[in-house]
């Protein structure tokens, strides 16, 4: 067995199904290239998937899901910078839409391209720094950062105003027993700039018209 094989077993994938080329280099004390081909030749035995760029993973490990990758895939296209699932993604983990989201939406502090990785595509939605939070460990494994029921919601809100038709439309949205208006009001109350604070309180205020009364007054 490889040094790269022994450390990915042994120390590697025991605390997370999904990890770098870099970890494994400095895990194994081999240069990135080694790595990089060892990994290929254990994927090429279908051992591991190549995620993306730099980026694999055991996906029949108990704790893999396609979510667990983006701690992983954020810290390598946006190194250093907090990354979490929200948007559509977050709406229906958190059981408040139907729609099976076609990507999962990621929201940084920083612009970033979005990519297709081998288990769907990734897309990341930039968010000026002082609304970045909202977020706690999502998951069954608690391997990425899920943004909360009203975090996920004024997120969608607030880009929605920067997009025109894009999230604005939420067929059969139930907000669910965890969802707090007070969150979500004082989301709005950190909007810089009264215009576009306004807009975001305009579509709350209409999408809050359209729910059955009593998810519109979920508790405070």
């Amino acid at each position: 067995m490889s040094k790269v094989a022994t450390a990915l077993w042994a120390a590697i994938i025991p605390k997370s199904p999904v990890f770098t080329t870099a970890q494994a280099a400095d895990t194994a004390g081999v240069s990135p290239q080694s790595a990089s081909r060892a990994l290929a030749l254990l994927a090429e035995k279908g051992v591991i998937t190549h995620l993306a760029t730099s980026v694999w993973g055991d996906t029949r490990h108990p704790d893999f899901s396609p979510y667990a990758m983006v701690p992983v895939l954020a810290a390598v296209v946006a190194p250093a910078q907090p990354a979490y699932v929200s948007l559509v993604s977050a709406l229906h983990l958190h059981g408040m839409i139907e729609q099976i989201p076609q990507a999962i939406h990621v929201v940084l502090p920083v612009q970033r391209r979005s990519r297709r990785t081998a288990v769907g595509r990734v897309e990341f939605f930039r968010m000026e720094r002082e609304l970045i939070g909202g977020y706690e460990p999502g998951g069954r494994a608690h391997n990425f950062d899920l943004a909360t029921p009203a975090k996920a919601l004024f997120d969608a809100l607030y880009l929605s105003v920067h997009r025109g038709q894009r999230f604005t439309h939420f067929p059969e949205l139930t907000l669910g027993p965890r969802f707090r208006t007070s969150e979500m009001e004082e989301w709005i109350a950190r909007v810089r700039g009264p215009r576009r604070r306004a807009a975001v309180a305009t579509r709350w205020s209409r999408l809050r018209a359209t729910l059955p009364a009593k998810a519109a007054s979920r508790r405070r």
